[in-house]
C-alpha cells in the first residue's frame, strides 16, 4: 500500500492566510466603549496576532517505528507498551508504509483478525510545513489520532498527535466557558 496524503483547501491554500481575512488590529478606545466591549476588541486583536504553528514546531521526534518485515501483532503491542505510545508507524526500507494503533491491535485480538486485515494501509501524512489548523482538520475529518510528518521521500521526520495539538491550544490564553 502506498501512503495517501489528503489535500484540504483552506484559506491559507486559497491565497490568503486565516489571519489576513480579518481586519487588522485596532487600538482599543476605552472611552467610547463599555468595559466588556473594550475587552472583547482587545482579545480579538490579540487573537489576530497569534502565531500559527507548523507541524515541525510541535511534532514528537524521534519516532518509534517498526519495520514491516518484523511486524507481528505481538511485537507491535510490545513495542507500543514499552515506549508508552498509541500509534506505531510501519516502515519499509525506512519509508512510511502503514500505521497501527492500540485500537487496531485490540480489535484484531478480540476478533482474531489476520495480520493483513489489522494494519492500516491507508495512512494520512503531512509535511513539516503543514499548519496546525490543517493537521486538526485532517484528524477530525478522518477520525484519526495522529499524523506522521514526512519528507518528499516519505521518510518519517516526526509525529503529531491530538494530544500535541490540545497541549498547544491549551496555552493560547484565556478561554470562556458557557454553561
Amino acid at each position: 500500500g502506498s501512503t495517501a496524503i489528503r489535500h484540504y483547501t483552506t484559506p491559507k491554500q486559497s491565497g490568503t492566510s486565516p489571519t489576513a481575512q480579518t481586519n487588522p488590529a485596532r487600538s482599543v478606545e476605552i472611552h467610547s466603549k463599555t468595559g466588556h466591549q473594550a475587552y472583547q476588541q482587545h482579545t480579538q486583536s490579540q487573537a489576530q496576532e497569534r502565531k500559527i504553528y507548523q507541524a515541525h514546531e510541535i511534532m514528537t521526534q524521534p519516532v518509534i517505528t517498526l519495520e514491516h518485515s518484523a511486524l507481528t501483532l505481538e511485537h507491535a503491542w510490545q513495542t507500543m507498551q514499552k515506549h508508552q505510545i498509541k500509534h506505531l508507524p510501519i516502515t519499509k526500507s525506512g519509508t512510511l508504509d502503514a500505521i497501527v494503533s492500540q485500537g487496531d491491535i485490540l480489535k484484531a485480538l478480540a476478533f482474531q483478525t489476520q495480520q493483513q486485515n489489522w494494519v492500516q494501509q491507508k495512512v494520512y501524512a503531512a509535511t513539516a510545513q503543514t499548519d496546525i489548523h490543517q493537521l486538526a482538520h485532517v484528524m477530525f475529518d478522518e477520525h484519526i489520532g495522529c499524523l506522521p510528518i514526512i519528507n518528499e521521500q516519505r521518510e518519517i521526520l516526526g509525529m503529531v498527535t491530538r494530544s500535541d495539538i490540545l497541549r498547544l491550544t491549551s496555552h493560547y490564553g484565556p478561554m470562556e466557558f458557557w454553561a
